[in-house]
């Protein structure tokens, strides 16, 4: 094996839920792990290497984020450490590098490979890596209450560097593009909301959630600026959630025109991308199946099937990858609305159902459609899933249902054939080993694939388009490649497969509940934070101060409660909602 008689380590912190797969390979390689970094020096330095977080490591190889590091190490004395590793001559590298070894079969590791523990200076770079980044690594990210830092807190100065013209034809080293707008108004403003645009996408895709957060809620910050930023250290001091990390990048932007290192992960970032935009696929997997070198989702089903046997949504994710990409229009998710409302109707009349998301708030083009279902003075979810369960089945019996997600035993008799029928298709053998398809016996969570008829398709062309109050901007559509459209149950006439999910909702709980599903995330984390420190507890159920419900039917007057105006849907997709408050 070609890691026989090799001895590894992961630092920061060994004992990360994200590396137990990676050791996992490494030990079907024959490698023997270390679990405390002080057994490294009892062993020949020759046959141990230490595999640090890529998150910790700029494009120079350079160990960034000490202070971090240090927590994450549990560690006293990092300099010590350090120096010890150093002295025994104990080999470092990015926990990429397994991928590179298990691809070619064979360990290396060249000069280029090794990571500089104690650089001479600390350098700027976006922290590109290719793994999984660390939750304390995470700190750096400004919140809508404080920010951190990634420097422990402390109020650093950004040192203002020569200004080179915005746009200037500059190359700083391979793989780094040139960010370039020429729009007359807040030009430096338009140059880093592209670059925190990229950055926001980049995290997303590798599943940083918070740090994605961040930088999505500094490019908010800097698109509703009303002055043009300057510099850095103008951005951390005037702007909510820029914090001294972000505010180093944005200098080096408006230096440079650039961010070294934006583009080194591309190609990965594109990769993890292509599975993760199926439905059920989400990072981990996505992290996994690359370091597998599986490039397509018929080398995973064959390579990795049992993650397709567990969850068998995956592959309705797969067989409608294009279609569920497809935004569809407001006009759309009205129809979709009708539809479902027309069906309760005949099931139960009491029961209402409201859409939910981002069509409440405003949205020009939704992804998919989230209905609230709940039914004056019923308390009962177990009776609501029942309504909902009675109208799934009917609605797959009318055709507009095509697939489900998620089953109850009722809805696996109509359905199971459904879904063997797309292993055989894969190919995909040992499913029949699972003795049941459904995920409970009372779900009150509903998800699935939808499609309205031809003609009431043609019925939307003609109707005036609603462009709601908040557009969005159009991304390019990643499509299933050729390899994988063996499985295909994409439209070709445009009549998309929808994807749409039923929640459920106590009476009493009407007002707390419209305030979790319309969203957006940032807003319901903000609310909910401001909630805290003012010494409540808000959710999904209501209002509560020390245990005691306060409020949870009238939405107006949990606002109230909070000392809040109350904000319209339509205003909780920007951050600027505490202005709101106070005009």
């Amino acid at each position: 094996m070609i890691l026989s008689g090799k001895s590894f380590i992961f630092l920061p912190n060994p004992d990360t839920s994200s590396s137990t797969f990676l050791k996992n390979v490494l030990k079907d390689k024959g490698a023997t792990i270390i679990s405390n970094v002080e057994d490294c020096f009892q062993l020949d330095a020759k046959e141990v290497t230490i595999l640090v977080d890529d998150s910790f490591v700029d494009s120079n190889m350079n160990l960034i984020q000490r202070d971090i590091f240090q927590r994450e190490a549990n560690s006293n004395d990092i300099d010590n450490l350090f120096n010890k590793i150093e002295k025994l001559k104990i080999q470092s590298v990015k926990v990429t590098c397994i991928t590179k070894w298990i691809q070619n079969e064979k360990f290396t590791i060249e000069n280029g490979d090794l990571i500089n523990l104690t650089p001479p200076i600390i350098t700027i770079s976006d922290d590109t890596n290719n793994g999984q980044c660390s939750s304390e690594a995470e700190t750096e990210i400004s919140t809508d209450v404080d920010d951190n830092g990634d420097d422990g807190g402390e109020k650093k100065v950004v040192k203002e560097l020569p200004q080179l013209p915005i746009g200037s034809d500059l190359q700083l080293n391979k793989g780094t593009k040139l960010i370039v707008n020429n729009k007359p108004k807040y030009k430096n403003n338009e140059l880093v909301i592209e670059a925190l645009k990229r950055l926001t996408k980049k995290y997303e895709i590798k599943g940083e959630k918070f740090r994605a957060r961040g930088y999505r809620l500094a490019k908010q910050s800097v698109e509703n600026c009303d002055f043009d930023i300057s510099s850095g250290a103008e951005a951390h001091t005037k702007l909510r959630n820029i914090g001294p990390s972000i505010a180093r990048k944005i200098q080096v932007i408006l230096d440079t025109g650039v961010l070294p290192g934006l583009n080194d992960s591309m190609a990965l970032e594109d990769k993890l991308n292509y599975f993760k935009n199926c439905y059920g696929i989400g990072p981990e997997i996505a992290k996994r199946w690359n370091l597998l070198c599986y490039e397509n989702f018929c080398i995973a089903s064959k390579k990795d099937p049992d993650d397709f046997i567990s969850d068998w949504s995956v592959l309705f994710g797969w067989s409608y990858y294009d279609d569920w990409l497809h935004k569809m229009s407001r006009n759309e998710c009205l129809a979709h609305l009708d539809m479902v409302q027309n069906a309760l109707n005949e099931i139960d009349p009491e029961c209402q159902v409201e859409l939910q998301g981002s069509y409440n708030r405003g949205y020009s083009k939704c992804g998919d459609i989230d209905l609230l279902f709940f039914k004056p003075f019923c308390d009962d979810t177990a009776e609501l899933a029942g309504i909902m369960e009675s109208l799934c089945m009917k609605l797959y019996k009318d055709g507009y249902i095509h697939c489900f997600l998620q089953l109850t035993p009722s809805l696996e008799r109509l359905f199971a054939e459904k879904v063997m029928e797309r292993f055989q298709t894969a190919n995909i053998n040992g499913y029949k080993k699972r003795k049941r398809w459904y995920s409970s016996e009372i779900i009150k969570k509903f998800f699935m694939g939808v499609k309205l008829s031809t003609k009431k398709l043609r019925e939307l062309k003609e109707m005036a388009t609603d462009e709601g109050t908040f557009p969005i901007e159009e991304e390019e559509e990643t499509k299933l490649k050729p390899i994988d459209q063996y499985m295909s149950l994409n439209s070709e006439d445009e009549n998309y497969c929808r994807r749409l999910d039923f929640f459920c909702c106590k009476w009493d709980e009407l007002g707390a509940g419209r305030i979790h599903y319309t969203g957006s995330k940032e807003y319901n984390r903000w609310i909910r934070i401001l909630a805290a420190q003012e010494g409540f507890k808000l959710t999904q159920h209501g209002l509560f101060r020390d245990n005691m419900l306060l409020e949870s039917f009238n939405e107006h007057k949990i606002f109230e409660l909070l000392n809040l105006k109350y904000v319209e849907p339509k205003d909780r997709n920007n951050i600027d909602w505490e202005k709101k408050n106070v005009e």
